[in-house]
């Protein structure tokens, strides 16, 4: 396992940076506005979205290997182009490839990372595991992504970041698919069954019966990257405007992404005192308070570090309790498990297209300022009658199961 976790760190660090280092090139480099900054970070999100379920739907253990190869060669190329197009359509293709790339790769990671623990782990702590190792490669790529621009210029940074991703796919593919898939039983791989022509039908069914925890774990996934898609696009633009350096920004970020990894590498003792469900309402209004003082502190390094560690601790522990629930509450598996990473990362996706979208077309209307005023606010209004609509069908479709059991008891 711990090749794995290492394996995804790399890759994390590669696929980060970059998105750390995009917003200020588009603004300094292509001369763009917030509206189509937003646009082509959603490309991304956009393009990962579409990709989410196909993969889910085909992944089995025994192509694993494959599917890692195909996603993270994308990213790789994706990266290596961007210094070769001038225009926000071209790079609008290439933020499409990247994210069909990375849709790809973390589909595949996190179903196989799920099949792959071992017997005495449970999923909660090889999902802490996993998004912990996530989160120390965002903690690196940050401040990485931001001195790499500052001394080396844009350029030179996406072609390193290439090959970094590219190593981080090597590696992947080389321990998961030579080391990882012979470990796993003989029996599972190879009694695998050969899929109907319907597939497409069984996913739509295997999606109409999931769990109504899994679809909660998806609105929460929505809700995190939402929040870190807006504040990924737009604090660089709006703390370059108040004067910070691309170094600071990127330091930022680092403190967001250190926080994250941090708690979640941490997460067994607290969700061993406090149970998840009572943590979610004020983690979530915890990431909503962090985004609304943005503006206050823009000008300020220092005064902007506590809004991001607030930001990387909600971040992550609902990154933990949504997936693990998810998970959980699942049938145990192949098909299921690729499925529920698709959905959870679908939600992910569904937030990051919306995040740099929204908040572009708002911050076009009211200015960037009140954007990170109004947006939050938004979000939270609409996530808790959401949250509430989901909890209460989950609990009448036990009650209809309970009283379809009750005349066989």
């Amino acid at each position: 396992m711990g090749a794995v976790y290492l394996s995804v760190f790399f890759f994390m660090i590669g696929e980060s940076a970059l998105h750390v280092i995009v917003p200020p090139y588009l603004l300094k480099e292509l001369g763009l506005g917030p509206a189509l900054i937003g646009t082509l970070a959603g490309v991304f999100g956009f393009a990962s979205l579409l990709a989410r379920l196909p993969v889910g739907a085909i992944y089995r253990l025994r192509r694993a290997r494959l599917l890692l190869l195909a996603g993270g060669s994308c990213s790789a190329l994706a990266f290596a182009a961007v210094p070769l197009v001038n225009g926000a359509l071209p790079f609008g293709v290439i933020m499409a490839l990247d994210g069909v790339g990375w849709s790809v790769a973390t589909t595949t990671q996190l179903a196989l990372l799920v099949a792959a623990r071992p017997k005495g782990l449970s999923t909660t702590a090889a999902m802490g595991w996993y998004s912990g190792f996530t989160g120390l490669g965002h903690t690196v790529a940050g401040a990485l992504g931001g001195v790499m621009a500052d001394r080396l210029g844009f350029d030179l940074s996406f072609f390193s970041l290439a090959l970094l991703t590219a190593l981080g796919t090597a590696i992947l593919v080389r321990t998961v698919g030579r080391v990882m898939l012979r470990e796993q039983s003989t029996d599972q791989v190879a009694e695998a069954p050969i899929e109907p022509r319907g597939w497409g039908r069984q996913t739509w069914r295997g999606l109409a019966s999931m769990p109504a925890i899994v679809w909660a774990g998806v609105l929460v996934m929505a809700y995190i990257n939402l929040v870190n898609g807006l504040v990924r696009t737009f604090q660089p633009v709006i703390a370059l405007q108040a004067g910070l350096s691309l170094t600071q920004i990127g330091i930022l970020a680092s403190c967001r992404s250190w926080a994250s990894s941090s708690v979640r590498l941490g997460s067994g003792p607290i969700f061993s005192r406090v149970g998840a469900r009572h943590l979610t309402s004020p983690l979530v209004l915890v990431a909503a308070a962090s985004v609304f003082l943005i503006p206050t502190f823009s000008a300020s390094f220092v005064l902007q570090i506590p809004l991001f560690l607030m930001m990387g601790m909600s971040r992550g522990l609902l990154r933990v309790t949504g997936s693990a629930d998810a998970f959980d509450g699942a049938r145990d598996d192949d098909r299921q498990h690729g499925l529920v990473a698709a959905l959870l990362h679908s939600g992910l996706d569904v937030g990051r297209v919306g995040g740099p979208v929204v908040g572009g077309v708002v911050a076009q209307f009211v200015g960037l300022a009140a954007m990170f005023r109004v947006v939050p606010l938004a979000l939270v209004a609409l996530y808790f009658p959401l949250a509430l609509a989901t909890r209460r069908a989950g609990a009448r479709r036990l009650t209809a199961e309970d009283a379809e059991r009750a005349p066989f008891d």
